[in-house]
């Protein structure tokens, strides 16, 4: 299975807020108990689009409410995976045996010593708070042989994110989105030729910019439209990308 795309913090907090913002426009009577700021506990949102999702609130809305409820799953996931590796690493500093760990997890000891080799792999590349202003990205180019792994990713696939951020602001264009920031931010590290990471935290805000469109949404969902094409191939990128320390761990255990 696919590692899920990492998912950054200035995503979390968009996501909830542009669930706010469509609860808000449909007059959702409910409104008052959605946790509404951008550092709310995207359990608590979740928790609140399961419970109050009845058939007064309008189709497009529950469609693009379980986009960016899915983005808010996925920064959990990867929460989960920092936070076993915090206490495992934890319980061994602090002179736990690795059995008594390793019966927590379902593992030997031998496995606990595997399983933070592969977390501390994984979340190797993990910058939840990655700064991803125009300059942070300018400044990430500079200091990219730190990250050596990254950029050859980047350099190898520098066609296809060009090819793909095309797409999506002609997409974009086509649809008439007005709410398209990341999208056209995404344009501006494509005419200057500027990948980093934060050029993929920005490709999955972009993403959601147009998944929850209500145009994007309201296209018939029997047949594939081009914009599907294009969202699939963004996922696809964001998924290998967070895969390089995937298979650096699977190298670790190896």
């Amino acid at each position: 299975m696919a590692t899920r795309p990492k998912v950054h913090h200035r995503e979390l907090g968009s996501a909830i807020d542009r669930i706010a913002r469509r609860r808000t426009k449909v007059d959702d009577r409910d409104r008052e108990k959605l946790p509404d700021s951008p550092d709310s506990d995207p359990r608590e949102v979740l928790d609140y689009l399961r419970k109050y999702s009845g058939p007064a609130i309008p189709l497009w809305v529950l469609q693009a409410d379980v986009c960016d409820a899915l983005t808010l799953n996925n920064w959990l996931w990867w929460d989960d995976r920092r936070r076993e590796l915090h206490f495992l690493k934890a319980g061994r500093d602090r002179g736990l045996f690795l059995s008594q760990l390793g019966a927590q997890v379902g593992v030997g000891k031998q496995g606990v010593l595997d399983r933070i080799d592969r977390l501390e792999a994984l979340l190797s590349f993990d910058r939840p708070d990655e700064k991803i202003s125009r300059a942070a990205r300018h400044a990430a180019r500079v200091r990219s042989d730190r990250m050596p792994d990254e950029q050859a990713w980047l350099s190898r696939r520098r066609d296809d994110l060009a090819a793909v951020i095309a797409d999506m602001v002609a997409q974009a264009d086509r649809f008439d989105i007005q709410e398209r920031e990341w999208v056209d931010e995404l344009e501006v590290d494509r005419r200057d030729d500027e990948f980093s990471a934060a050029t993929m935290v920005i490709l999955g805000l972009a993403a959601a910019e147009l998944r929850t469109a209500p145009a994007v949404l309201s296209l018939d969902s029997t047949r594939p439209f081009a914009v599907h094409t294009v969202l699939a191939r963004v996922d696809q990128l964001r998924g290998q990308f967070a895969e390089l320390g995937s298979k650096a761990g699977q190298s670790v255990a190896s």
